[in-house]
């Protein structure tokens, strides 16, 4: 079954075997298979509540396969560039960029720009490689997705074996950040675009379409803030920032009401969506 490239993107930091780092740099080994969640967590329903929020990131994800059907509108300056990669240096502002990335996979496949896709999947395994989540992305398979790049479900497919490979399962409360962190990375990614886009495609009918399925991505932002602030011990600044970010955006979504958004709600909301994700692919 074809899965979505940034669903799967999201879960390795749900199957990761290998040890990871913290931001101290000091490592922890992996638990075993059937070791179980923690029960705080489980008290609190968290697995329940990132189970949620990754199966139902397609949604945003499916809007940039909407927009897709027009390739005009097709803009490379959107990206973030693959070369900021290196420059990250903690373990939470890799994660939300290792999100990033991955929405920028999806725009890529989907608006058929393949051949630059690789350079995003490689900055994508370099960052999960840095933080310790094991990728199963050996030679043989960036070799079939170099032989398969003008076939976007070919490397969809590819993508989604190199993950399920990964058997063991490890679910610590920092790894649970970490995932919500890939979370919101491909969520304001994917917004991001959505909402640059949106004003250039051509089809109204579609536009009033893919303007409805904007608001509903207010319920799944409120069930992104509930998680990050269960998870949010207070004493990071960095996830301190992205929280007051997202708490802006829900803002202006409130604003809205039960309205139907026009042309400058979208620009609105884009603004916030933009200023935030400035500030989580800022290099330092």
């Amino acid at each position: 079954m074809k899965q979505s490239l940034i669903y799967i993107i999201s879960i390795i930091f749900l199957i990761s075997c290998e040890a990871k780092q913290n931001n101290n740099g000091q490592s922890f080994k992996s638990e075993q298979k059937d070791a179980s969640i923690d029960a705080e967590l489980q008290r609190l329903g968290l697995p329940q509540k990132l189970d949620f929020l990754i199966d139902n990131l397609v949604l945003s994800d499916n809007m940039i396969l909407t927009l897709s059907t027009d390739t005009t509108i097709y803009n490379a300056s959107l990206l973030n560039n693959y070369d900021n990669g290196k420059l990250y240096t903690t373990s939470r502002s890799k994660a939300v960029n290792l999100g990033v990335y991955g929405a920028d996979l999806n725009y890529l496949i989907h608006f058929g720009q393949s051949q630059f896709s690789i350079k995003y999947m490689v900055v994508s395994k370099q960052l999960a490689d840095q933080i310790g989540v094991a990728m199963a992305f050996d030679q043989e398979t960036m070799d079939e997705y170099q032989s398969n790049v003008e076939n976007k479900d070919s490397l969809i497919n590819i993508i989604f074996v190199a993950y399920d490979n990964v058997k063991k399962m490890l679910k610590s409360e920092d790894q649970f950040l970490l995932s919500t962190l890939v979370i919101v990375g491909s969520w304001i990614e994917n917004m991001y675009i959505t909402t640059e886009l949106l004003p250039y495609f051509k089809s109204r009918q579609a536009k009033a379409k893919l303007a409805t399925k904007i608001i509903q991505q207010h319920e799944y932002l409120q069930k992104v803030i509930e998680l990050l602030t269960n998870l949010n011990e207070g004493d990071n600044i960095f996830v301190n920032e992205i929280l007051q970010d997202l708490k802006k955006i829900d803002a202006i979504y409130v604003s809205f009401g039960d309205k139907l958004l026009v042309e400058d709600d979208i620009k609105l909301l884009n603004a916030q969506i933009e200023e935030m994700r400035a500030k989580i692919i800022k290099v330092q």
